[in-house]
């Protein structure tokens, strides 16, 4: 892929995020919301994919698609931890696992993304990814708190804070693919150029 479709790709991706994370908010455009950050995600994978190609490193990629996949997962079994919650006759030890497994899920996530966002930030030296990263992280921390306190109004308001703090960073994210240099290949930075004979 070249690199200029990669970066545009990814931009794109980002932006298609940020509007689908606002148009959440929105009670009657929830729904529009999800399937417009699922297709902003998967524009940011392919430029992921493309991007690792550029700069010769596999991890960005791989590590950016596994972040994806425990992410998917955490809000599947988020749903699975209200549900179990809600009817509380089926168990507190239900409860009890899901939410493990919730923690689990977005703190592979954000390990795993901030890994791929790092390896890019050397690679490209953009330090927006690795901060793009880092507000992730602390969104997912966010989370965490918010998941554990849903029973109390409290709860929803962190919740809330969570996902304004993933907006940052994804508003990052969207500022590091437009900071994005075409990067020099090895085969132009060894090669020099003869000066040119006029007659």
């Amino acid at each position: 892929m070249e690199f200029s479709i990669a970066k545009n790709l990814g931009f794109g991706g980002s932006i298609a995020v940020i509007i689908g994370i606002l148009i959440s908010f929105i009670p009657a455009l929830s729904s529009l919301g999800s399937i417009l950050m699922l297709l902003g995600i998967i524009l940011v994978l392919v430029a992921l994919r493309g991007l690792s190609e550029v700069y010769g490193d596999e991890s960005i990629f791989w590590n950016a698609l596994g972040a994806t996949i425990a992410i998917i997962l955490a809000w599947i079994l988020f749903f699975v931890f209200l549900a179990t919650t809600v009817l509380s006759p089926l168990g507190v030890m239900a409860s009890a696992i899901a939410l493990i497994l919730v923690v689990a899920a977005v703190a592979t996530s954000a390990l795993l993304w901030y890994r791929a966002l790092g390896a890019l930030s050397s690679r490209s030296g953009v330090r927006m990814f690795r901060w793009a990263a880092i507000l992730y992280a602390i969104s997912s921390v966010i989370f965490v708190f918010g998941l554990l306190l849903t029973i109390v109004l409290i709860g929803i308001f962190i919740l809330l804070i969570a996902g304004v703090v993933d907006l940052l960073s994804f508003i990052l994210l969207a500022l590091g693919f437009l900071s994005l240099k075409t990067p020099v290949t090895p085969a132009l930075q060894g090669m020099k150029l003869k000066p040119v004979e006029l007659p």
